[in-house]
């Protein structure tokens, strides 16, 4: 579902980790929608008070307290953005309140996109809440077709990025990750629960240099979930192992501040390529 930019209704951001909401609402600030921010403490940057009419703070697991503060603020359509590692639901000071466990138990599919669809239905059910496609305010910021940066890939390295998408795609259709790491034809890493940027280290480590990452959305993926994203964090993994090229798929992976990101690829001698 998109949003209608033109429409006074305030719009929801429930904010995680990362600059992805920052961007977001800094899209929405700048055509004047209002913005209430529902920040996961700890996690949720602190600039998006700035640029929001209302913020409200909760802790990851406190899905009744979002749920009474959406009645509370009358938000009828949320944005998701930002990370939450999910390796947080592994750790033992994690607590959940009683209406996120029984979500949890009744979503059979940990998964991802499973987990994500069944939060819309959960919300959509308890307070009329829908969750909206974050890339209305994001055109701009959408990897373009094509070799972005001044490096070109060579032709061995266009043939890895071909056959990482495959992989890529391949393990997307099993709801494992985004992100594959590969060289020569072979895969390195395949991301899992410890997200994207760990996956490049360690696919990159085992190569030593020259490393080839593809980042794609999972087919049939909903868009409004998830979006595939990459940012400064990205390129410093790619640096600190030697990787030369990363795959975008076009049109569906948001590029944190695009210009710069583009511009800080060009100086470390990267290949951004929109696939």
């Amino acid at each position: 579902m998109f949003w209608n930019k033109n429409h006074s209704e305030i719009l929801g951001l429930i904010a995680g980790k990362g600059d992805f909401p920052v961007l977001f609402a800094e899209a929405a600030f700048s055509v004047k929608q209002p913005l209430v921010v529902f920040g996961i403490r700890g996690f949720a940057d602190p600039r998006l008070e700035s640029l929001a009419v209302e913020t409200h703070h909760l802790e990851l697991g406190a899905l009744n307290k979002l749920v009474d503060l959406l009645k509370k603020t009358k938000v009828k359509k949320v944005v998701l953005a930002g990370g939450i590692p999910k390796r947080e639901m592994y750790n033992p000071s994690f607590q959940m309140d009683k209406t996120a466990k029984g979500f949890i138990h009744d979503t059979r599919n940990k998964g991802d996109d499973h987990i994500l669809r069944a939060l819309q239905v959960f919300l959509k059910a308890k307070c009329g809440v829908s969750i909206v496609d974050p890339r209305i305010f994001l055109k701009n910021t959408l990897a373009s077709k094509g070799v972005m940066t001044r490096r070109v890939p060579t032709k061995g390295e266009m043939d890895d990025l071909k056959f990482g998408w495959r992989i890529a795609k391949g393990i997307g259709k099993m709801d494992v990750g985004q992100t594959v790491v590969v060289k020569d034809g072979v895969v390195l890493a395949v991301e899992a629960i410890e997200g994207t940027d760990a996956a490049i280290r360690r696919g990159g480590q085992l190569s030593k240099t020259g490393a080839i990452v593809v980042k794609v959305s999972k087919p049939k993926q909903d868009l409004r979930f998830d979006l595939p994203c990459v940012g400064n964090e990205t390129l410093e993994s790619m640096k600190a192992v030697g990787a030369k090229v990363i795959g975008l798929e076009t049109s569906k992976t948001i590029m944190l501040f695009k210009e710069k990101l583009i511009e800080a690829a060009n100086q470390a001698d990267l290949s951004l390529v929109g696939i």
